[in-house]
């Protein structure tokens, strides 16, 4: 990775809709090196998907939670695996404190929080305790950053 694949991917997570042409024409390249280094970052997994980002409460989704877990070591990978099926799990991380597990969760409301997750948790085997917290605003979400050496 060099620092054009940087600068590309720098424009591509601003704007993933950006097409070549016009990426080239910032950098000064032909298309073709464009569209080739972004082949070649998406073959090698360093762009894992091309995404849209929604402004979730125009679409209803008004609670984001940040829920706190901790597990049984010997069931991690069976809970992981079960966490990921759940829609309305966003983001799930493994942490070295206070939790063993860190979820984001966007649902409708607090009813759907409590139906559609926190239940779920509260009976699922090897899940030792969870904590719960609600966020009233978001001041700053990106999806990533590319940070020059």
């Amino acid at each position: 990775m060099d620092d054009v694949d940087l600068a590309i991917l720098e424009r591509l997570c601003k704007n993933s809709r950006m097409h070549s042409t016009e990426i080239a024409t910032e950098l000064g390249l032909a298309t073709s090196t464009v569209h080739k280094r972004i082949e070649k970052m998406r073959e090698t997994g360093t762009i894992h998907e091309f995404t849209v980002k929604v402004n979730s409460t125009e679409i209803g989704l008004n609670v984001t939670t940040f829920i706190g877990v901790n597990i049984e070591q010997n069931k991690r990978i069976n809970i992981i695996n079960r966490l990921k099926t759940i829609d309305d799990i966003l983001e799930i991380y493994e942490l070295l404190e206070p939790y063993d597990i860190l979820l984001k969760v966007r649902t409708f409301d607090i009813h759907s929080l409590k139906e559609n997750v926190l239940q779920i948790l509260g009976n699922m085997d090897g899940i030792k305790d969870s904590q719960s917290i609600l966020t009233t605003k978001c001041h700053k979400e990106v999806s990533c950053i590319i940070l020059k050496k």
